[in-house]
């Protein structure tokens, strides 16, 4: 499962999960660990994921973020939100897929 956040202006997410050991990824700054049960980040503008085998639970002002789901392996990376292609200007739509696609994904490529 892949968890994508795009997020608008600085906030404080509040993020739960019944996993262990998973990371809270951004596109251009540190990766975060994320431990099993709640905690609280604040972050900055930007794009994040967690990739996980169970539902990760985001919380917080909606009004600062989004939050898209793939919910397996099988699915193509989540699209940004209408909203994201407007308030995270330029957005690199390859470099975005690039980011949100599954790391043991295949390429399948025509002959």
């Amino acid at each position: 499962m892949r968890t994508a956040i795009f997020v608008y202006q600085q906030t404080t997410l509040n993020i739960s999960t019944n996993e262990s050991d998973l990371e809270l990824r951004s596109m251009s700054t540190d990766t975060v660990s994320l431990s099993a049960g709640y905690s609280q980040h604040t972050i900055a503008p930007g794009i994040y994921k967690i990739e996980s085998s169970q539902d990760v639970q985001v919380a917080g002002d909606t009004s600062a973020f989004d939050v898209v789901i793939a919910a397996s392996k099988d699915n193509p990376p989540p699209l940004p939100p209408p909203r994201a292609t407007q308030s995270l200007a330029p957005l690199d739509m390859t470099a975005l897929q690039v980011f949100l696609a599954v790391p043991d994904a295949k390429v399948v490529a025509n002959p």
